[in-house]
């Protein structure tokens, strides 16, 4: 199965500032074998990924914003004459485009234009399906999967790029998608189809969720935006504490940066790309990740410490509490249990059952009540307390675990049993990298 990876970077970011900041989508085209597919003079240079670079990113290390290349052939576009530019009449021809000739070199205000409107974007789109269309049909390089990655406005993108593949290819070229905070901006998650609904040929989608974005105009593609056919897409939401940039670029909390790269390698390398390097290589086993997570758990905003304090901050929407999604109403409709369980995600709560299986036998899914001893239901749980403070610590936190006067667990009596299989972590999916 030949494979191609798509990059999509953000709005404001490209490949030059997302590797400065060390940003996911950066990190991921640079470790990426193959080589780097590129549209020049209608002229397709073969390679195993291309890179979209994001809306509105200022033209940070020369490279020119999405809007000003003309997606069918890679070149700049040229300016319309003063002439056609001043009368009203007129819009630029199907000639036009082909040429480039939209006025997209002097347009007013481009850069500002794509960090508020995403302009850039359906340039993007095209180039992409253009791109792929050479490398199929030219090249003959028989790709059958394409893999796309984004962040923020990136993340849209790569569900806009498979519906368009979608109306191009059908369903004979499989998509997957790793999208991270997907948020359209302004109104275009709610009006434009294409940022709503997977195709059936996404196979796979996984989102993350920023829990904590409070900004009005970060409104994300959750389950109350996404529509999908489950016969054909498995697909799965997974809130993870923080707000929008904590996602790509480790800052507060850091564990959720550390996880979703991991992870994110995990889920590519299954899917067929070819990433170099594994990133934050001490999550490589699901008790690791359970460690992550427990730090997590242990840094959620129902901490007071962790609240944004001042009214101001909050009507600005600078507070890190919870997102709409992520309140009680709604939580339980992306993790087993809701806002009040153990599970910061069903990533988590996979996580640990495979780590721990006993223990969670008996603490999550027992029908049985009281306490029992941690060393008879789970040795190996038993031991790894000792050198894992935050699974320590987030258990007794939750009230799972007592360790006086030798480690006891509280037995579940069907703790969290109500019917999630519309949300549970797939079971084909690798839990780290």
């Amino acid at each position: 199965m030949a494979t191609f990876t798509v990059y999509c970077h953000g709005t404001g970011f490209n490949s030059v500032k997302g590797r400065e900041k060390g940003e996911l989508v950066a990190w991921f085209h640079d470790h990426t074998e193959g080589g780097m597919a590129q549209l020049q003079g209608s002229l397709v240079t073969p390679g195993s990924y291309m890179i979209n670079e994001g809306p509105g990113h200022g033209g940070s290390g020369g490279i020119a914003l999405a809007q000003q290349v003309n997606p069918m052939t890679g070149d700049a576009k040229t300016d319309r004459t003063w002439g056609q530019r001043l009368n009203p009449f007129t819009s630029p021809s199907f000639a036009d485009h082909a040429k480039g000739n939209t006025g997209g070199k002097t347009k007013v205000a481009p850069d500002l234009k794509g960090k508020l409107a995403g302009a850039g974007w359906d340039e993007n789109v095209l180039r992409t399906v253009n791109i792929i269309q050479d490398l199929q049909f030219e090249k003959g390089l028989g790709i059958d999967r394409v893999n796309l990655v984004g962040w923020s406005r990136g993340a849209v993108t790569c569900i806009r790029i498979a519906h368009k593949m979608y109306e191009v290819f059908g369903d004979s070229i499989e998509c997957n998608i790793f999208g991270v905070d997907p948020v359209a901006g302004m109104d275009a998650g709610l009006k434009m189809i294409d940022t709503q609904v997977l195709q059936p040929n996404v196979r796979r989608y996984v989102g993350i969720l920023a829990m904590h974005e409070m900004r009005e105009s970060f409104k994300p593609q959750d389950w109350s935006r996404l529509a999908l056919d489950p016969q054909n897409t498995t697909a799965i939401l997974l809130p993870m504490p923080g707000v929008h940039s904590a996602q790509v670029i480790p800052s507060n909390p850091v564990d959720s940066a550390y996880i979703t790269r991991n992870l994110a390698c995990a889920l590519l390398r299954d899917w067929g790309s070819r990433i170099s390097t594994t990133p934050y290589g001490h999550l490589n086993t699901p008790a690791e990740m359970c460690e992550a997570y427990g730090r997590l758990v242990l840094s959620l905003s129902e901490h007071s410490s962790y609240q944004t304090k001042g009214i101001g901050n909050r009507a600005m929407g600078l507070g890190l509490r919870r997102r709409d999604f992520a309140k009680h109403s709604k939580m339980d409709t992306y993790t087993r249990g809701g806002k009040e369980s153990y599970w910061i995600n069903e990533h988590h709560r996979a996580c640990f059952r495979a780590a721990y299986g006993p223990a969670y036998q008996a603490i999550f899914e027992s029908t049985g009540h009281g306490q029992r001893s941690l060393s008879e239901v789970d040795p190996q749980l038993s031991r790894a307390l000792v050198n894992r403070p935050a699974t320590k610590a987030s258990l007794m936190a939750k009230g799972l675990l007592v360790d006086y006067p030798a480690y006891l667990i509280e037995l579940g009596g069907g703790r969290y049993a109500k019917d999630v299989a519309a949300i549970a972590w797939p079971d084909a999916f690798p839990l780290n990298a």
